[in-house]
């Protein structure tokens, strides 16, 4: 079969080289997604996670900015130290910070790695358009032939057109193996980063606790012989008016100080 391969290249089809040009555009990008998955953005997460929670429960930001910068300046320790120098200017603001880093980080991990089943396909495909085009050439071949080298050609055509359809298979095969690997890896550090930036918000900024007011003061109004506090099963809606209460409904007639004179008097 590698014989048949060097011929084909030998007789400089363009399908051939093209597929082979595929091939080496994959294996640049799986390379340097390899590279950057696992020496750049990949950090010790059990260790940073656990030193940077024991300096963030003890208040020492400025360490904690030092360990973010000193591990690494991308990814996770970069999202770490904007978010704790957010919390040192604007402590309200440190989850939008995050979530806004996040966003623009996490697209960063599956970059380029799409591309390879894409590149995959298309191999395939062109070793199917070349596979056709050798077998009409076969057909073409053993047409214009006798009838005692008819079969002859026709066979040798068929071999050469399966070529490059056996080319294109491995080529496939040999981006779509580590096409797997590169995703598994990606979906792994996204777990990662999610669990460790859950953890920094955690110390950062907790969900906010419902905050009510102190009660208030029980309010006494003396209709007659009776009071609010009096009446424990009354409702807010029956103690509201009598709370609300003018002074001149208030007292009575019997507690005025001056009685009111009547019209005899003040003829």
């Amino acid at each position: 079969m590698l014989q048949e391969v060097f011929d084909l290249f030998r007789s400089r089809e363009p399908i051939p080289f093209v597929i082979l040009a595929f091939l080496a555009i994959g294996w640049m990008v799986i390379l340097e997604r390899v590279v950057i998955l696992q020496l750049v953005y990949r950090v010790n997460f059990k260790k940073f996670n656990q030193t940077l929670r024991k300096m963030l429960a003890a208040g020492d930001l400025d360490r904690a900015r030092a360990y973010c910068i000193a591990t690494s300046k991308t990814g996770l320790p970069l999202i770490a130290l904007k978010a704790i120098e957010t919390y040192e200017s604007d402590n309200f603001r440190v989850r939008a910070v995050v979530s806004e880093e996040a966003l623009d980080f996490m697209p960063r991990i599956r970059r380029r790695i799409a591309q390879l089943p894409a590149l995959a396909t298309v191999a395939v495909l062109l070793g199917a358009l070349a596979a056709v085009n050798g077998v009409w050439q076969a057909f073409q071949m053993a047409d214009v032939l006798e009838m005692g080298l008819k079969n002859f050609a026709f066979t040798r055509g068929l071999s050469n057109a399966l070529t490059p359809l056996s080319l294109s298979i491995v080529s496939s095969i040999l981006l779509m193996f580590p096409y797997g690997l590169l995703d598994s890896m990606a979906a792994r550090l996204e777990g990662e980063i999610e669990h460790s930036l859950t953890i920094i918000l955690n110390l950062l900024a907790p969900e906010l606790q419902p905050v009510f007011g102190q009660p208030m003061a029980p309010v006494t109004s003396s209709v007659g012989a009776i009071s609010v506090d009096s009446a424990p099963m009354q409702s807010a809606h029956e103690a509201a008016p009598v709370a609300n209460k003018g002074p001149y409904e208030e007292v009575s007639s019997g507690e005025r100080a001056e009685p009111v004179p009547d019209e005899e008097e003040i003829i």
